[in-house]
């Protein structure tokens, strides 16, 4: 229990420290202007994507600014604390070390060469979606379809297919990072073919319950910004949204959790033993076997 304690708010912590400056800084802003607004203010609804957008681009370069740079320390602190969640989790560590971020410190460069792979798969993604949104729209204008039918219905289904792809990258960057880390492997190459016979031999366990997962925490805080109704004070939502933060930490220790419990399991144990070497010793190897035959 107390494992699980230092883990959620660790996750918690680093949230908090990352996101509340720019929270705070947009909410200031909100209260005294834009909020103030007629088209946000007297919005009865929760806010639709055009009201979002027009809130967006009404906020101060500052505080936009103040939110990136949070942003970007979660990014990476988020890639520290799974390094060192999964080495604290892990079962088979005995005795497992103590401290979060301390011991995510020695994989840290290899999860960032991931997350840049994961971000070039995600922008591959991205680009593919939209090829196909505009061709079936450019379709749809020539059959004469209707202003509801071209908007609603092609930005909805464009909007489900990106959120899909986006967090399948995100789903298989995740069990890339859990296995080097499990594993202590030196090197990454292996890591693709590995994800992808894991998702064959455990589609449910491995691929859709921590898909279900990932889009559980972002919905629930995309909901936050959706669902928030214009009022005098920010204090309200800020207090709802450090709620979400403490859960989103909680589900993903889960997360972590059942991966470890799934990639130790005793079928996966020929996945486990992939041997874990630089190309060019492999090449030598089946050199010098050539040459004694």
């Amino acid at each position: 229990m107390a494992v699980t304690l230092r883990v959620v708010m660790a996750r918690w912590g680093l949230y908090m420290m990352a996101m509340l400056p720019g929270l705070l800084a947009m909410s200031g802003q909100l209260d005294e202007a834009i909020g103030r607004r007629p088209f946000f203010h007297d919005v009865q609804l929760p806010l639709d994507m055009l009201s979002l957008r027009l809130l967006m681009s009404e906020l101060s370069g500052a505080g936009m600014m103040v939110l990136l740079c949070g942003l970007l320390i979660v990014w990476l602190m988020q890639l520290l604390w799974q390094a060192g969640a999964t080495r604290v989790l892990d079962p088979t560590l005995s005795p497992a070390p103590s401290k979060v971020f301390d011991s995510g410190k020695p994989f840290l460069g290899r999860s960032l060469r991931i997350a840049v792979f994961a971000l070039l798969g995600a922008i591959v993604v991205h680009l593919t979606i939209r090829y196909f949104h505009n061709a079936i729209s450019a379709h749809a204008e020539l059959q004469g379809w209707t202003v509801q039918q071209s908007f609603f219905g092609l930005t909805l289904w464009r909007a489900i297919a990106l959120f899909a792809g986006l967090t399948l990258v995100g789903t298989f960057a995740f069990w890339a990072r859990l296995i080097f880390v499990a594993d202590e492997r030196r090197y990454l190459r292996r890591l693709p073919r590995m994800v992808m016979r894991l998702f064959v031999r455990r589609p449910v366990s491995a691929l859709l319950l921590q898909f279900a997962a990932i889009s559980i925490i972002l919905i629930v805080q995309g909901a936050a910004l959706m669902f928030w109704r214009q009022s005098a004070s920010g204090v309200a939502w800020l207090l709802l949204w450090t709620v979400l933060l403490l859960l989103a930490s909680w589900i993903w220790q889960l997360r972590i959790r059942l991966a470890l419990a799934v990639w130790r399991a005793d079928d996966m144990q020929s996945l486990r033993e992939v041997e874990d070497r630089p190309w060019r010793y492999w090449w030598r190897r089946e050199k010098k076997a050539e040459s004694l035959s």
